[in-house]
């Protein structure tokens, strides 16, 4: 069964925050939106190094009234119960789960439910690009916005879901309870061959029952079409959130501005 439900009512609104820009960040550049269209600007054209390039783009294109909002995405974040959490150990913590480079800085920040706690790292050069931004109010990583809202709308579901996000180098795939988060796992994208394979390794792992479960894809778009089609094949259950979404959508990570312009901006 698929099925293309979910949020109509966040549909055919306009959104309410067009003083916003949002700068979403990865390895290899950035996807920038401001007056609902996005581009992808490339660190090869505009190297967080060369300060003269950054300095003239931040002032063609950042206008001093416009709030900034910055979206790390990248697969390497960690999620600390906040009862366990001391800020004293957050290295720590963090080399469980990755190397940190003496470029890197480390970071952390409070889910809106207050119990956990998301580590994760940014190189130093990006946090000192930002910083040259003047309305910048600080970043937020990808998994702490879809946790946050996914915690949100499985408000009232006892049911098991598995939610999976596609970006072009990477994918995570979470796995709720009702509001509790049980999985949190995040993959390089190195194709569909590894994505069905760890997709559904951690159904197996996990022990869920097929086609007794959800498979949740967050947004629906055509550059991923062949990875819902192979899913399709091994799992009859599966759905699309926002799936009136702009299926042309590209970039670092479509769902999360489909997630700001559908979600975030309308709150």
């Amino acid at each position: 069964m698929v099925t293309g439900q979910l949020f109509s009512m966040l549909q055919g609104n306009k959104i309410k925050s067009k003083d916003t820009s949002l700068i979403i960040l990865n390895k290899d550049g950035f996807t920038f939106t401001k007056n609902l269209s996005s581009e992808f600007i490339s660190k090869r054209i505009i190297p967080f190094s060369v300060t003269e390039k950054t300095d003239k783009w931040i002032n063609d294109n950042l206008v001093n009234n416009y709030k900034v909002e910055v979206i790390i995405a990248n697969n390497s974040s960690l999620f600390v119960p906040k009862i366990l959490f001391d800020d004293e150990f957050i290295e720590s913590y963090y080399e469980k789960n990755d190397k940190i480079k003496d470029t890197d800085k480390i970071i952390s920040e409070t889910s809106e439910n207050h119990l956990n706690e998301i580590i994760y790292k940014i190189s130093k050069q990006a946090d000192s690009f930002l910083k040259k931004i003047s309305n910048y109010t600080g970043t937020k990583h990808l998994n702490t916005l879809i946790y946050n809202y996914l915690t949100k709308e499985n408000k009232g579901n006892l049911k098991t879901k598995l939610y999976v996000n596609i970006s072009e180098d990477f994918f995570n795939i979470f796995i709720f309870h009702g509001q509790e988060l049980h999985l949190i796992n995040s993959y390089s994208n190195e194709g569909r061959k590894s994505f069905l394979y760890y997709l559904f390794y951690i159904i197996e792992k996990k022990e869920l029952i097929k086609n007794k479960f959800v498979v949740s894809f967050l947004g629906k778009y055509d550059c991923f079409e062949k990875y819902y089609q192979d899913t399709l094949k091994y799992h009859g259950n599966i759905e699309f959130m926002f799936s009136n979404n702009d299926k042309t959508r590209k970039g670092i990570n479509p769902f999360i501005i489909d997630l700001y312009e559908n979600y975030i901006w309308k709150s």
